[in-house]
């Protein structure tokens, strides 16, 4: 059984990357992002309980913050669970929450509801097979009914809709990202 703080971090490197620099032996994983206490609170403490490390939060030239785990072990782990993320499937209802809460909190947002519109979040992803497999866990685990993933500019995107997907959604993932959480809590 999957360790649900990895299934976190495996989630959330929807907006992350493996970076394996044979010339210097290094294997690296990154996970970059605007607001750093997401980073500080959320990845950072599951580094360090699951592979003893603690990297520095660092903020890049381009203002967003990056964490990066110099680690072989982490790397090939995590690698590899990125190579057979079907078997997420297989896994308990907790373990699932976590990963589809770590990819919604590094690649999810909750747009401000205009007048008229109705309520929804959204998960971005260029893989849309990742998309296919957040869709299927959501409607059979949880009973969260996602709209059809579409497609624009070659990024997809998988829209949850209606108060009671979202009311199910928020109890049953949740979010840890600080912005995103409190855009969830305001929507109705």
């Amino acid at each position: 059984m999957m360790d649900k703080d990895f299934a976190y971090l495996l989630g959330a490197l929807g907006d992350g990357c493996l970076v394996h620099r044979k010339n210097k032996g290094e294997y690296c994983i990154e996970y970059e992002q605007k607001i750093e206490s997401w980073l500080s609170n959320s990845i950072l403490p599951r580094v360090e309980r699951l592979y003893g490390k603690s990297p520095k939060v660092k903020q890049r030239k381009s203002k967003l913050y990056r964490i990066r785990l110099y680690s072989k072990k982490a790397f090939f782990e995590i690698s590899s669970s990125m190579q057979n993320l079907d078997s997420l499937l297989n896994e308990n209802s907790e373990v699932k929450s976590h990963f589809i809460r770590g990819f919604f909190d590094a690649e999810g947002s909750v747009p401000k509801r205009k007048q008229g519109m109705c309520y929804r979040l959204e998960i971005y992803q260029k893989d849309t097979s990742k998309l296919e497999l957040i869709s299927k866990m959501l409607s059979e685990d949880f009973g969260i009914i996602p709209n059809k993933i579409t497609n624009s500019r070659d990024i997809g995107q998988l829209n949850v809709r209606t108060r009671e997907n979202i009311s199910r959604f928020k109890q049953a993932i949740g979010s840890e990202h600080p912005l995103k959480s409190q855009a969830l809590e305001n929507l109705f």
